[in-house]
């Protein structure tokens, strides 16, 4: 087992910024079509915007939106799942069949896929890949949330795999669908996770593109596979992909961003920020606004601090949030305030829009009747006249979330709670984990389309992911568990309520928002397609 370091808030935090108007492109720019394009029209190369940089370039390994949108571009999956219908399809493997009990998946492979490095797609590969998923342990937490309880997998001939767990998995088809559990290489298989991470010509798949160059801080370069034949059955398009070359430039400053596609600089502009909507010329580009799926934009307490061992003051946070102005102050209006821990896009989504609704009254009551009195300044004390502070610690100079946290301040002190913000630099954010922070929330979400998401989250099961690691919460780790034990969408539905129930009525969990996706792209592009995470396809990606 591969030891992984810890969480540390730059890791988590920029996971999360990227999250709350996530990466992924338009939906449709005028019709999918295939990416054959017109002939005259100019495929030579693709200009890219994000938002930031990744620390890590392992398909297997980071949940950022960044690393996944490349990953979906240079290896494959064994199945896919279908953006509008949610039905699962084939990509790697033509045809399946799962056991009675959802406990071994037996997939049969396409003839004749090669990686880039020109060798062979196996049932060996898919052994080697979730085995090696497995050995390194917490660096492929998400991965290996995916593949709990594995046993391994069968070689039963050269294009047959049968992998096995030790019960019920029935989140397993669906979590196969994802880059967490991307096909690669055995040439990268053999290399260290350091290696692998660090990006370029060593990460090597059998997708549509090949990664040809990755400039720290700077950019991106994919290169079109020409021989690349056996794309998703989700898609029009299942051959090369038109454009020859993707070249992907990394734009932090929000304005600059949006300036760049606003001018032609580049074709697609990913993650806009809300304060740069007003400049984008919808004459001109495709402006796109497409809802998440995963779990909604939540703060998150840590269990662990002293504060939050009062069940009172948790259970006060959500009636003394008002998300509806939230959503209208701070997202304009482009976001829907959250209704659940589940964006209500989301299978299995519930409306629990009852524990989410801001009554300070109700806050104000719940304090009161735990014992904290309101002081000279109106904020409350305890018996011992210990204030009522709760302290979040960010990187500093994002705009968006400084506005956020001021308006939460603001909220929060009206029922008697005082918000205390500490902006750092990202030195001094990576200096605490995940389970040692000395403050007392986080941000966090993360893209998934199916409820099993909740378990990697809001469970104590994973190290580096799961928030009540180390302070295991068994009522809820209980529920989040059925969630693997039944493939019927309706008991899966009902699960899943059940378990946000118990995180809500526990004050577990703030949810505030629904994450969307907005960005914006030249009309020079026939469509932009997404997957079922809102992740660009560029093989399926055409000039206009």
């Amino acid at each position: 087992m591969v030891s992984a370091p810890p969480l540390t808030r730059r890791s988590f935090g920029t996971a999360a910024a990227l999250s709350a108007l996530t990466l992924p492109v338009l939906a449709a720019c005028g019709g999918g079509g295939s990416a054959a394009g017109d002939g005259d029209a100019d495929t030579a190369v693709l200009k890219v915007g994000f938002p930031a940089d990744s620390e890590n370039w392992d398909p297997h390994q980071p949940p950022q939106t960044v690393t996944r949108a490349v990953a979906r571009q240079i290896a494959d999956t064994l199945v896919d799942q279908h953006p509008e219908t949610g039905e699962i399809v084939g990509w790697l493997a033509e045809e399946w069949e799962t056991d009675e009990d959802s406990s071994q998946f037996t997939f049969h492979l396409r003839e004749g896929v090669t990686f880039s490095d020109g060798t062979a797609l196996t049932a060996e590969s898919i052994r080697s890949n979730f085995d090696r998923i497995i050995d390194i342990g917490p660096l492929a937490y998400i991965g290996a949330s995916h593949l709990r309880g594995y046993t391994g997998t069968e070689v039963t001939d050269e294009l047959t795999a049968v992998v096995s767990f030790d019960g019920p998995n029935a989140q397993f088809l669906q979590a196969a669908t994802t880059q967490s559990l991307s096909i690669l290489a055995d040439s990268t298989l053999a290399l260290d996770p350091e290696e692998v991470a660090r990006g370029g010509p060593a990460v090597v798949g059998s997708g549509a593109y090949t990664f040809e160059e990755y400039v720290p801080g700077e950019s991106i370069t994919l290169v079109r596979r020409d021989d690349y034949d056996w794309g998703s059955q989700a898609y029009d398009n299942q051959g090369a992909a038109a454009y020859e070359r993707v070249e992907i430039s990394f734009i932090p400053d929000p304005t600059t961003l949006a300036g760049a596609v606003s001018s032609g600089q580049i074709d697609y502009a990913f993650s806009l920020d809300v304060s740069t909507i007003a400049s984008i010329d919808t004459d001109r580009l495709h402006l796109s606004n497409v809802p998440t799926r995963g779990i909604s934009f939540p703060l998150i307490p840590f269990v662990y601090r002293e504060i939050f061992a009062d069940e009172a003051v948790r259970r006060a946070i959500n009636p003394a949030t008002d998300r509806a102005e939230i959503a209208e102050r701070i997202y304009q209006g482009q976001v829907e305030p959250a209704t659940g821990l589940l964006t209500a896009a989301t299978p299995g989504s519930a409306d629990l829009s009852e524990f989410l609704e801001h009554d300070p009254d109700l806050a104000r009551s719940i304090l009161k009747d735990a014992g904290w009195t309101e002081g000279e300044d109106g904020i409350r004390v305890d018996e011992d006249g210990e204030r009522l502070t709760l302290t979040i610690q960010y990187v500093g100079g994002n705009t968006l979330y400084e506005q956020l946290f001021q308006l939460l301040q603001t909220q929060w002190a009206a029922v008697g709670i005082e918000f205390v913000l500490k902006p750092v630099t990202e030195a001094e954010s990576s200096e605490y984990g995940l389970y040692d922070a000395p403050y007392d929330l986080s941000t966090w979400t993360q893209g998934r389309a199916d409820p099993d998401v909740l378990r990697v989250v809001y469970s104590s099961f994973y190290e580096n992911q799961s928030f009540f690691f180390g302070n295991a919460l068994p009522e809820i780790d209980e529920a989040l568990l059925a969630l693997q034990s039944t493939t019927d969408p309706d008991e899966r539905a009902a699960a899943s309520e059940n378990a946000q129930r118990l995180l809500l009525e526990g004050g577990y969990s703030f949810p505030l928002i629904d994450a969307v996706s907005l960005t914006a792209a030249s009309q020079q592009l026939a469509g932009i397609r997404l997957d079922a995470e809102n992740k660009p396809v560029f093989a399926d990606t055409a000039p206009a």
